[in-house]
């Protein structure tokens, strides 16, 4: 668990560095220092490692904690080669970027060898947990459910990018060539990304002394049925994104996962209203979050800031989770005995933060404001620009705390490697 554990938090330093740049190469009065020929390849970067390799890493971590097993060496040669090729691809520019969705790409050979590598790891992995896990699917506690709802849709996540890079024809237009090739695999994931949410709720609130009912576990079989379809559309459709798969796909958000999360918000909300540990309170600022990310996504119309505001939202739902199971985790695993004042605020300024970038995003979409640009030149309003100043306020304080996490997690890991090395070497 810790060597996957390990490399979940330097994916989310690296993620967030890259995220610190975008964010001030799109506030007004600072964005003229920032170099616009790399401000896709920091965007890549900061997606890429954060929200898919550190989400996957933890995820794995999970598994491990869960069902036993050592990771093997060759998957975490594999897993840390990947991150660390995906890290320098987007530090150095190399190659050409490309904004497409899911998986955005940098067309550059280190960069295609990253996510092999990583994508390798992460399959080999599920497919050894894959014997263990499906038992436990019907049989298990409600966590062990979880756990084994994810090891098969991670089975089902790179078989299906495989499946599409063999079917999808190469375009001209290289956009289109990997949007087409990523929407279904995409699809999945997110997927993947909703049990992880859930696995994450659900030990917060065991650590402060709360099960959820087991009745929640049914809800649980409601994130398989559309994986399954995509898988099945990958199979037999040839446009992945025609009108009739997008719209699949689209009701599959709303339905197969914004049904199954929210009910299980609302089973237990009030329970964790009750909860007075760090720990519960962790899990209750996550599930706002996600609430109010899930509803903008309900709002979204056209293509503009509202889809980043979406998914910004549910994805620092999953982030503020993973940081307070991470603070768990380093006292469970000997690098820190209790947690400083300071860092126990750090969630609620990490989701302020997000909370602030999120709303901006979300007001200056709906006053035309395009997604995926660089700089401000579209601000053609005094509302857009109040609210882009918000989303940089917002950004600002979010990655305040998400650098404050990484620093406390590393310095505390660093530690306590040092002070097991003296022990060594004390007589």
């Amino acid at each position: 668990m810790r060597a996957w554990f390990l490399l979940f938090i330097l994916s989310i330093g690296a993620g967030g560095f890259f995220a610190l740049l975008v964010a001030l190469a799109r506030t007004p009065g600072i964005a003229d220092f920032f170099p616009p020929q790399l401000f896709y390849h920091w965007l890549i970067g900061h997606v890429d490692l954060a929200l898919i390799i550190g989400f996957l890493s933890f995820l794995v971590s999970l598994w491990y904690r869960t069902f036993g097993l050592r990771p093997l060496t060759y998957e975490l040669a594999l897993s840390y080669g990947g991150a660390f090729l995906v890290f320098m691809s987007a530090l150095l520019g190399l190659g050409t970027p490309v904004h497409n969705n899911y998986i955005p790409t940098i067309d550059n050979l280190v960069f295609f060898l990253g996510v092999v590598f990583f994508g390798a790891a992460f399959f080999l992995s599920s497919l050894r947990f894959l014997k263990v896990a499906f038992p436990l699917l019907f049989k298990g506690e409600l966590l062990e459910a979880a756990m084994a709802v994810s090891v098969l849709l991670s089975l089902l996540f790179p078989v299906s990018l495989v499946i599409s890079f063999l079917k999808t024809p190469k375009l001209s237009e290289t956009y289109l060539y990997f949007e087409s090739l990523y929407w279904l695999p995409g699809h999945i994931h997110q997927f993947i990304n909703a049990t992880l949410l859930l696995s994450s709720w659900m030990v917060l609130l065991r650590v402060s002394g709360y099960e959820p009912p087991r009745w929640l576990r049914y809800i649980l079989f409601l994130l398989l049925p559309f994986p399954v379809l995509y898988f099945l559309l990958q199979l037999f459709v040839d446009n992945p994104l025609s009108d009739t798969v997008r719209t699949i796909t689209t009701s599959g958000y709303a339905l197969g996962i914004g049904v199954p999360t929210l009910i299980f918000v609302a089973s237990i909300f009030k329970s964790a209203l009750s909860l007075k540990s760090f720990f519960g309170r962790v899990a209750l600022l996550s599930m706002v979050m996600y609430v109010f990310g899930a509803f903008m996504g309900y709002l979204i119309a056209g293509s503009d800031l509202r889809i980043p505001a979406h998914y910004h939202g549910v994805i620092a739902s999953i982030l503020i989770a993973l940081m307070g199971l991470t603070y768990h985790y380093i006292q469970e695993l000997g690098y820190r005995e209790g947690l400083p004042k300071l860092i126990r605020l750090q969630p609620y300024l990490y989701g302020i933060g997000m909370l602030f970038f999120t709303s901006g995003l979300f007001w200056a979409g709906v006053y035309g404001a395009p997604r995926k640009t660089f700089g401000t030149g579209y601000i053609e309003s005094f509302k857009v620009y109040v609210f882009m100043l918000i989303m940089g306020l917002g950004s600002v304080l979010s990655v305040i705390g998400g650098i404050l996490f990484v620093i406390f997690v590393l310095y505390s890991i660093i530690k306590r490697y040092e002070l097991g090395s003296e022990e060594k070497t004390q007589p």
